[in-house]
């Protein structure tokens, strides 16, 4: 057998690559002669960088930053020196597995810690910089990470603004941007299309998940009206309506503006870089068998053109069969999934079947590979 094995990560509980691996031990345990293409994926958010680094496109390059709180953290980004380009997930360093759930609070955290990891990938000669957004803990429009590369936002006595969503609504005007900025190449990976306002928009749709309380919604929302306004006067590009400024907490919002960064769903791309495509074609005479993917949870969303869906649809158009694997399963069947699996084989407390997705994804894999044969 060929199996290619492409997840998402389980957020907060089993990266992308770990997935893979348990896989490849327990198709190779119960077939020693199978071939395992191990493709470790994400959509823009945790897994990005690793999934460049995993299939040897990219060296990885550590760092610390700034957190969403302030305090360091260790961070990393995904450099290809040949093409001088620059992946770098801005969850590293402005994620929400970077707070205690205390700690969440959209009005104080900031993207500033995103803003070094860029500027470390400048400091390195990159023309082309791949943002991956997702996870983010913020909801600052990416004002913090764009004054981290020397965007100045000033106040009405023309002094910098503070950090964090609360900082917003004070911003009067924007003054420098540094050229070199503008040389770059600005990619943001994202599957996310939210607008930046309204019921939709980055702080009623995600504010609740980064720690927002009811008080604090017109503050942010007006912040980030605020930003958009300036934005619209310094560079003449409107933000409002633009499909996924509202991802990242307006962070993408905040590049189209100032940067004219240009959207791109983050399995369009993969698929690029990847070339997940050629992964699913038939060489040697020996066709892929079986594509698994998967993610935490599977539900009626997952058909919108999440990850394993397009990788799915993908295997589809080649005739092959797709097996979904997650931790929270929310149908009973997904077209074009050939078949759909928890790794929860029991009642459990969510946080137990977090902290051991591992063992349960191995018994899990125990039962199912045995039948692929």
């Amino acid at each position: 057998m060929k199996i290619v094995v492409a997840p998402d990560s389980f957020k907060g509980s089993l990266p992308a690559s770990a997935f893979c691996q348990i896989a490849e031990q327990v198709i190779l345990q119960h077939c020693p002669e199978a071939e395992v293409i191990k493709l470790p994926l994400s959509d823009g958010g945790e897994g990005f960088v690793e999934a460049f680094v995993c299939a040897g496109l990219a060296e990885e390059i550590k760092l610390w930053v700034s957190g969403p709180l302030g305090k360091k953290t260790k961070a990393s980004f995904a450099w290809q020196a040949d093409t001088k380009t620059a992946m770098i997930e801005m969850a590293q360093a402005s994620g929400l597995p970077k707070l205690r759930h205390e700690e969440r609070n959209p009005l104080q955290t900031h993207t500033y810690g995103t803003g070094q990891l860029i500027q470390a990938a400048i400091e390195k000669g990159a023309k082309n910089i791949i943002l991956g957004l997702g996870g983010s803990a913020t909801n600052d429009g990416g004002v913090g990470a764009l004054q981290a590369l020397g965007v100045e936002f000033l106040d009405s006595e023309n002094q910098p603004i503070g950090l964090g969503g609360q900082a917003l609504k004070t911003i009067a005007s924007i003054g420098r941007i540094p050229e070199k900025l503008l040389e770059i190449d600005w990619i943001l990976a994202c599957d996310v299309t939210n607008p930046l306002l309204g019921d939709e928009g980055a702080t009623a749709i995600f504010g609740p998940q980064k720690g927002l309380q009811p008080q604090q919604f017109d503050s942010l929302e007006n912040g980030l009206a605020n930003l958009a306004e300036k934005i619209y006067t310094a560079t003449g590009r409107q933000i409002v309506e633009v499909a996924g400024a509202g991802a990242a907490g307006g962070m993408a919002g905040g590049f189209i503006g100032i940067l004219n960064a240009q959207v791109e769903p983050g399995f369009e791309v993969l698929n690029r870089y990847l070339k997940i495509e050629q992964a699913m074609q038939s060489k040697n005479n020996r066709p892929v068998s079986y594509v698994i993917t998967g993610e935490g949870r599977m539900d009626e969303q997952t058909a919108f053109g999440k990850l394993p869906m397009r990788i799915a649809q993908l295997a589809e158009q080649y005739g092959i069969p797709a097996i979904g694997i997650c931790g929270s399963l929310g149908v009973s069947q997904l077209p074009p999934f050939q078949s759909l699996f928890s790794i929860v084989n029991t009642p459990m407390h969510e946080f137990d079947a977090m902290r051991d997705a591992p063992q349960l994804l191995e018994s899990c894999l125990q039962n199912l590979v045995p039948l692929l044969k």
